[in-house]
């Protein structure tokens, strides 16, 4: 029953993905000899406006509209329309705005939208076809290729982003032991943790059920077997007893007061956390660009030292890292734009303009552009925590770049409810029916995104 209704709701969040995402009869197909709407340069005495979303907090609204308002000064000409809002209910805004043609002409794109909104291509401007207003130079080859489609660059990245291990070290310090190195030393220290400091301390803790806890253990799959999550069949690399491994791994973390059991808190794993913010969950996983906001939550009273850890390893033999990376956001140009060549002078402005550069600082964590990072480096500015763990995160040459769908709604539909069903059975699911649950049908919500 479980199985059935987790794929009927499957179908209707694709259904209803559908008619967001629009299909030949709605999306614009710009003739090939003018990829993306690019007319003639306007005059520069003539009178343009064009619109600008994004999605963030309210720090990166603030800054992206200093920058906004330099480049106005810079080109008093264009006048930019900044539309902005909070990740909530940004895609349903986008998508109902590309659906209608009416989205604007600069949009900050999240990576998994680009393969349903743009399968073949031709939904967002071909940014190789604006090389005279915008320098792709300064991006380097390998961090667009994920988001080039059918020879056509949809975006360019903002970053690429790698989750991360941040630990207050504090109560390691309290407990007596170092932060552990290794998933068995981790496992002890859970041990540790409630020995020496209390049932309710757990040197993780604040690791959410659902994508979190996953891609932790897709990650210790990696070390063990090698292979990444979803092969170039857009199929699951792993087995059912392989995947049954991971799920004896995330029985380990419960068995062993890493992290808490489904019923010990019922607060959402996030910075508002009361154990976070208290010092009891003693490590998060999570972007470096998220960091932030759970340092400066935590009481200063417990005296917390946040720090970057290195991935937890398996054995010194161990086949991968563990660590996946993807691109964070990227910027397109709508090809129902009639000023494109203005959104691209906008975009290479926001990553070659010095104060404009510095007005943005980590917003979009450190940028992909290397003469946006230069800028922040010649300025002081590629430091803090998390700086610290980008540069961690790059002393691993072996990463796996997400699968396009990995992030798919359906697709994390499907893995995500059944790690947190296993978590929730409290032992009545077992390792192997978790991971047939997932294999009997992550195949078919994979397909079901690519066709739609």
């Amino acid at each position: 029953m479980k199985k059935l209704l987790a794929l009927m709701i499957v179908l209707v969040l694709t259904l209803s993905f559908v008619g967001c995402g629009g299909d030949d009869d709605t999306t614009v197909t710009p003739d090939p000899g003018t990829q993306g709407g690019v007319q003639e340069p306007a005059d520069d005495d003539e009178e343009i406006e064009i619109r600008f979303s994004w999605w963030g907090g309210d720090s990166r609204h603030e800054a992206t509209i200093e920058a906004i308002n330099m480049f106005e000064e810079a080109n008093p000409n264009i006048t930019v329309v900044p539309e902005y809002t909070a990740w909530s209910g940004h895609f349903e805004r986008i998508s109902a705005q590309l659906t209608a043609n009416d989205e604007a002409d600069l949009m900050q794109i999240n990576f998994n939208w680009f393969y349903n909104f743009s399968p073949d291509g031709n939904r967002f401007v071909d940014l190789f076809t604006m090389d005279e207003y915008l320098d792709l130079s300064n991006w380097p080859e390998e961090s667009y290729d994920a988001i080039v489609i059918d020879g056509k660059l949809q975006g360019v990245p903002t970053s690429i982003g790698s989750r991360v291990y941040y630990v207050n070290q504090t109560p390691f310090d309290e407990a007596g032991i170092d932060i552990p190195e290794t998933w068995d030393d981790l496992m002890a220290a859970g041990q540790t943790f409630q020995e020496k400091l209390g049932p309710d301390y757990y040197p993780l803790g604040n690791i959410g059920y659902t994508d979190d806890l996953p891609l932790m253990t897709f990650g210790y799959l990696a070390q063990k077997y090698g292979k990444d999550i979803i092969g170039e069949d857009n199929e699951m690399t792993y087995t059912v007893e392989e995947l049954a491994d991971g799920f004896e791994f995330v029985q380990a973390l419960l068995d062993n007061n890493v992290i808490p059991g489904f019923h010990d808190d019922s607060a959402e794993k996030n910075h508002e956390n009361p154990n976070w913010i208290q010092g009891r969950y003693a490590a998060v996983y999570n972007w470096p660009s998220s960091i932030s906001r759970y340092v400066e939550n935590l009481d200063p009273s417990i005296e917390p030292n946040i720090v970057a850890a290195p991935y937890f390893k398996l054995s010194d033999d161990q086949l991968h890292s563990g660590a996946f990376n993807k691109v964070g956001m990227a910027f397109s140009i709508s090809p129902n734009s009639d000023h494109p060549e203005a959104a691209a002078k906008l975009l290479n402005f926001l990553y070659t303009d010095e104060d404009a550069v510095v007005a943005q600082g980590l917003e979009r964590a450190v940028p992909a552009n290397r003469a946006a990072e230069q800028i922040l480096a010649d300025h002081g500015m590629l430091e803090g925590i998390e700086y610290e763990g980008e540069q961690l995160i790059a002393e691993y040459d072996d990463m796996y770049t997400f699968h396009p769908f990995y992030e798919d709604n359906t697709v994390k539909l499907i893995y995500n409810d059944i790690f947190e069903q296993f978590v929730a059975a409290e032992g009545a699911m077992t390792p192997e029916e978790a991971a047939e649950e997932i294999i009997n049908n992550i195949g078919f919500a994979i397909q079901d995104a690519m066709d739609n």
